[in-house]
């Protein structure tokens, strides 16, 4: 799978899954636009690694959630990387695990923002030059909490299950621009945020996803990382509107075997 000529921005591309999917696509071809909002020194480190694969690279600060944050970032990139052939939109914000009735509204709000309002401003902003040149591969992270029901997260779930609603309208609305837009929905990943749970006493807890898990195991980003190259190359020429859960067969397991 070749993507070789194109140029990607990946949103949160500094670390963990976003890490893993702007090394994927510069790999196998890709020039990469390493977006981030706090943690410089991860996406510096990431572009360093992309340059050394003979790739181009750029680290650009934007908080997804602003739009004329959003608006500078794809504007300096489509200068200076001469466009955007692929967005794959990764960025979020950590959800606490509260009870509804006692979550805040700025809570609440940040996280949605972040997830649903940035994709959407994302894909708005990048969508209109893809329109242009009749040329676009979108991929939006979801999640398993986009799916179903889950309590104690009436914010992150909400989020994750909007993104996946408007991945299908813009699929529908945007493909006779030759523009193709895709969820990819992972389970349980072995970020650094899943290997520190496990010093701590959420360790149980970890325990439990995993047994939940077919497979008896979290995914390695590359993992997911792999899916999302399918999805903007042209072996998946013919797929838009889907979602692709990343799981280790959760989803399919409805009893908990």
């Amino acid at each position: 799978m070749r993507v070789d000529g194109k140029v990607a921005l990946v949103t949160g591309g500094g670390r963990g899954i976003g890490r893993a999917i702007s090394l994927a696509l510069a790999a196998a071809g890709a020039d990469v636009v390493v977006n981030y909002v706090s943690d410089e020194k991860a996406a510096g480190e990431t572009v360093d690694e992309i340059r050394r694969m003979g790739r181009r690279a750029l680290a650009l600060k934007a908080d997804v959630a602003v739009e004329t944050e959003v608006d500078a970032m794809v504007e300096r990139a489509l200068a200076e990387m001469g466009g955007i052939h692929i967005l794959v939109n990764n960025a979020g914000v950590r959800s606490q695990a509260v009870p509804m009735l006692e979550q805040t509204v700025p809570a609440w709000d940040r996280v949605v923002s972040v997830h649903l309002r940035g994709t959407y401003l994302c894909c708005k902003r990048v969508g209109r030059w893809m329109v242009e040149q009749r040329f676009g591969r979108i991929v939006n992270i979801t999640s398993l909490a986009g799916m179903g029901g889950v309590a104690f997260r009436a914010d992150y779930g909400p989020a994750k299950a909007g993104i996946l609603n408007l991945t299908k309208s813009l699929a529908v609305e945007w493909a006779r621009y030759n523009i193709r837009v895709n969820c990819v929905a992972p389970g349980i990943v072995e970020t650094d945020l899943i290997k520190g749970m496990a010093k701590t006493k959420f360790a149980t807890n970890l325990e439990k996803a995993y047994k939940r898990t077919p497979m008896r195991r979290a995914a390695a980003p590359e993992e997911v990382a792999s899916v999302v190259l399918f999805l903007v190359s042209e072996a998946s020429s013919f797929v838009t509107g889907v979602n692709i859960p990343v799981d280790g067969g959760w989803t399919a397991d409805i009893i908990g075997y």
